[in-house]
């Protein structure tokens, strides 16, 4: 296998990259045309990410407070409505919990390679940048 350049190995990543996010990569320039837009899809990543987090954290609260608020609750009315609702209320609580558990799975690891390429990018790590873009970036994040 011949060895490849930095800088070719660089161009075949760019182009690379440019491919999984749907442009065309035989462009001229492929760096000129992949680091501004990876740039703009990390910033994106980031952001969204952090939205989703706050989600999360929100929902947490929001399952916290109604379980609390259930156990808490005056025990007027009958036995069957105060057992209703000291059961369907925590299990409520319990939903709310797992979505925000998903939401968590599924932003986090995003968050953290966006955070890695942007760390990558500062440093001037082109190769590892686009590397982490090609294989760690989901391809409809940036889209």
């Amino acid at each position: 296998m011949p060895s490849w350049t930095s800088r070719a190995r660089l161009e075949f990543l760019a182009r690379r990259y440019l491919a999984s996010r749907g442009s065309a990569p035989m462009v001229e320039d492929p760096l000129g045309h992949a680091l501004p837009r990876l740039e703009r899809e990390v910033a994106l990543c980031q952001r969204l990410a952090r939205i989703d987090l706050i989600i999360a954290v929100v929902l947490v609260a929001a399952a916290l407070t109604v379980i609390g608020t259930a156990w808490m609750a005056p025990l007027h009315g009958g036995i069957l409505l105060v057992l209703a609702y000291l059961h369907v209320m925590p299990l409520l609580g319990l939903v709310v919990v797992i979505w925000a558990a998903i939401v968590l799975e599924k932003s986090t690891p995003r968050l953290r390679v966006a955070r890695r390429i942007a760390r990558a990018l500062q440093a001037g790590a082109l190769l590892e940048a686009l590397d982490l873009a090609v294989h760690g970036l989901p391809a409809q994040a940036g889209s």
